[in-house]
């Protein structure tokens, strides 16, 4: 079993939250005898029958609404990642000492496997995928899930067997995993978001660089130091750490004359050009460097990695190229929710930029944005719920637009684009207050792109 310690199910368990992970794991401690009380706050006329096959296997559904004394009559509580830590009857049952972990470390502590687990508040989707793809390069049985596809509470249902794992790790998986311990920690940058969910940036921070404080000396850390927070903040974890930067040759893993150049201590010296690179960009390169630097860690074979680095193309919704029309290049960076995601896409480009701008706030500043915009910028055209608070705040230091949905941006951003110019669509905000998912939002964009005509 894990280094976590010997794990043993519970009696009687309270599972919160009912998306996929928590129907997982509530199918996982029905299969093992345990007394289970599911609970959502969403009725059940939301779920489209995915809760029937629980409840006739045993399993008590409480939706609609949290009864406190559901929290207090069990062994365990699991939650799942978008589930509050600071709900009401979940800081009641922590008084009453009733166990409290998150639907990630609980399945975590399952796993006998060696785990690679990356974080940051952008690109760790590309690096997750990217890790996992030199990895299946070299022959290695892995999974490569987490915050991204399957949830581990799943792959344990299918019982898969896997040599290594690759693991997305978000701040709200990390705040309800206390004894979550990586091999191979990854942590690529730390910019403004969630702070809908955190008393402040300082707090948000601690959460990422938590997972550095439990490893050991036999374990590994990989933090990108062009990030200005990670590159300001001493390390004070115990594992070997291993530093990149796309312009500092004193770290282990560099860019230099159009080359990557790997110097693990325990390793020979691994030399990759950037030409044969499928990933393009700036963030795509601290992304690779980080990538690389914990395959070599984890012993996976340098050709696999120069293999997979070399065919994979990235995922959608991030800086995705969608088409030229008229002259103009279209973007679809959905994925782009925060700040510091948007700055980085605009750098991508030494072209004018028309920057769609919006969705649902995180209640960070955007002055970051208006910085990058002066000088790459054409113009900021803001929709949906955040566009006033945007528009307010920005409308002083870049041109700006205000418009209530995408597609009224959209317009008025092709109308204003000339021949050369490039329209990104990078929100800064999450999706929720128009769309399902980011996705929806980015396949709605590209509906659009496809619309224009030439």
């Amino acid at each position: 079993m894990r280094r976590g310690g010997p794990f043993r199910m519970p009696g009687r368990a309270l599972v919160v939250g009912m998306g996929v992970s928590g129907r997982s794991v509530c199918e996982l401690l029905l299969r093992n005898g345990v007394e289970v009380v599911a609970t959502d706050l969403r009725p059940l006329d939301r779920f489209g029958g995915t809760l029937d096959e629980l409840r006739a296997k045993g399993c008590r559904l409480r939706l609609g609404e949290h009864h406190p004394d559901d929290f207090l009559n069990v062994d365990q509580i699991i939650v799942s990642p978008g589930v509050p830590s600071l709900l009401e009857p979940l800081r009641e049952a922590r008084l009453r000492g009733i166990e409290i972990v998150g639907e990630f470390e609980w399945a975590w502590r399952q796993v006998d496997a060696p785990v690679i687990a990356v974080t940051g508040t952008n690109g760790k989707t590309t690096t997750t995928a990217l890790i996992g793809e030199m990895i299946k390069a070299s022959g290695t049985r892995v999974f490569v899930g987490g915050n991204i596809g399957t949830p581990l509470s799943r792959w344990l249902l299918d019982g898969d067997r896997v040599d290594c794992m690759v693991l997305e790790v978000s701040s709200f998986q990390l705040d309800t995993a206390f004894l979550f311990r990586p091999e191979v920690g990854v942590l690529l940058n730390v910019t403004e978001d969630h702070l809908d969910r955190y008393r402040d940036f300082e707090e948000y921070t601690e959460s990422k660089l938590s997972m550095f404080g439990r490893q050991e000396s036999t374990d590994v850390a990989v933090i990108n130091l062009d990030d200005p927070v990670c590159g300001s903040r001493p390390f004070n974890g115990k594992g070997r750490l291993l530093t990149s930067s796309r312009n500092d040759p004193r770290t282990h893993a560099h860019v230099e004359d159009g080359r990557i150049v790997v110097n693990v201590p325990w390793k020979p010296e691994f030399r990759l050009d950037l030409a044969d690179l499928r990933l393009k960009g700036v963030h795509n390169e601290e992304n690779v460097l980080a990538a690389i630097l914990a395959c070599l860690a984890m012993d996976v074979v340098p050709e696999a990695v120069a293999r997979a680095a070399g065919t994979f193309g990235g995922l959608p919704h991030r800086v995705e190229w969608v088409r030229a029309a008229g002259g103009v290049d279209y973007y679809d960076d959905s994925k782009g929710t925060n700040v510091g995601a948007v700055v980085k896409a605009i750098e991508n480009f030494d072209r004018p930029v028309l920057l769609l701008l919006g969705g649902r706030d995180k209640l960070g500043s955007y002055a970051p944005i208006a910085e990058r915009m002066r000088t790459r910028g054409k113009g900021v055209f803001v929709f949906g719920e955040s566009a006033p608070r945007i528009h307010a705040e920005l409308r002083d230091k870049v041109p700006i637009r205000l418009f209530p949905d995408l597609e009224g941006a959209f317009s008025a951003a092709v109308e204003r684009a000339q021949a050369g110019d490039i329209v990104l669509l990078s929100p800064a905000c999450s999706s929720f207050d128009q769309y399902e998912s980011y996705a929806q939002r980015g396949d709605h964009f590209k509906k659009l792109v496809a619309a224009l005509p030439g």
